[in-house]
């Protein structure tokens, strides 16, 4: 007889996140943060299939727990047919409690800096830099000469970026790809400029 794994399936809108009433909603203990995972699986399990956390997996980060998890039947018969896939790591912030799934098509540690960078572990960089500070030493020429060299901008509009950021204005620059705009954000720092890769978010809850 072939066997078959149950597949857990999350799908579709974004619900209202499973959140513990803690002082000001700020630096969760881990218990705190397990309990968070316990109820977010519960409200997974509607579908018929008891979700457990696999507790000697769970990873910490200075900005949350990533929690691992199976079906109970599974951890309980060891029956293969009773496994789940397509269980997405669940993690959860230490500073509000938001729980994520997050995907696990790529590494972990991106999902990471993404939640440091934007509040989202599911967002994905895109080819963009904002530019959004500079040191008192800051090389101006230099700055506009990074921007054109990793940019399609002509001169007259990497000056303008550059000099929106002068004066304290929202700059955003367009690469032709991702390595460009990573390449650019050094040029600058090099410059003396603060810059960072712009991320485009996605669904709070599912990762896609």
């Amino acid at each position: 007889m072939r066997t078959s794994k149950l597949q857990l399936q999350f799908g579709g809108v974004c619900r209202m996140p499973v959140t513990l009433d803690v002082t000001n909603q700020m630096n969760l203990s881990l218990s705190q943060a397990n309990e968070v995972a316990n109820r977010e699986l519960l409200s997974r399990s509607s579908i018929g299939v008891e979700l457990q956390l696999l507790s000697s997996k769970t990873e910490e980060f200075d900005v949350g727990w990533v929690f691992y998890y199976q079906s109970a039947r599974y951890m309980k018969t060891g029956d293969f047919r009773n496994s789940v896939a397509g269980n997405a790591p669940l993690f959860v912030s230490r500073s509000d409690g938001h729980p994520f799934f997050v995907s696990y098509h790529r590494p972990l540690a991106e999902s990471v800096a993404a939640f440091k960078a934007c509040g989202n572990p599911n967002a994905k960089e895109v080819p963009e830099v904002f530019i959004n500070g500079w040191r008192k030493d800051a090389l101006v020429i230099s700055a506009i000469q990074a921007v054109r060299q990793h940019s399609t901008l002509g001169l007259a509009q990497a000056k303008n970026a550059v000099d929106l950021c002068l004066a304290s204005q929202p700059s955003i620059v367009s690469t032709l790809s991702v390595a460009e705009a990573k390449a650019l954000v050094l040029a600058l720092a090099s410059a003396g400029f603060e810059a960072r890769v712009r991320y485009e978010s996605y669904d709070l809850s599912i990762p896609t």
